[in-house]
């Protein structure tokens, strides 16, 4: 067997076997395609895709709220129904769907559990409520919390910035 080879495969096997078991991350995104992307990861920890949330006010989350993300199938309708608190965590419905002017999307939903996690406000991918075939769950990481608005970032590749009003 040659040198490289000998070398190569063991780390190939470290890097498989590493990857296994772990929790997979992101937002409703559509698969990948000519213009779509699947994969999703954890909202960036390195503080460049949100700032120090620690401030955020628990008791003003609960509601519905609404408003459009960005992924890569497009503008996207966002829905999320935000719960009373459960100590310190906030479950909550993520649906998502299509948006007048937008491209064609499918419409679904999941349950997500927000916490606060080294200083910064996250709702983490729990559950499947309706998944469309080929799409995956994906996180919001929130920038600030001011008035009735919430923004930050969406956990995806080809993803970007979330904004939502609270309704009534």
């Amino acid at each position: 067997m040659p040198t490289w080879s000998r070398v190569l495969l063991p780390l190939l096997l470290v890097l498989t076997l590493a990857g296994c078991g772990e929790r997979v991350a992101g937002t409703a995104s559509a698969p990948a395609s000519a213009e779509q992307s699947g994969a999703s990861e954890a909202p960036d920890d390195s503080g460049d895709s949100a700032p120090d949330t620690s401030s955020i006010d628990l008791a003003q989350l609960p509601g519905i709220w609404r408003g459009t993300y960005t992924c890569s199938q497009g503008e996207t309708g966002i829905e999320l129904e935000i719960s009373e608190p459960e100590g310190d965590s906030v479950p909550a419905v993520f649906s998502f769907f299509p948006v007048e002017g937008g491209p064609p999307t499918e419409t679904g939903s999941f349950s997500v559990i927000g916490s606060e996690t080294d200083g910064q406000f996250v709702f983490r991918q729990d559950a499947w409520i309706s998944q469309p075939e080929g799409f995956v769950m994906v996180d919001l990481g929130v920038a600030s919390v001011q008035d009735d608005t919430m923004t930050g970032r969406v956990g995806g590749p080809s993803c970007s910035d979330f904004s939502v009003t609270k309704q009534g």
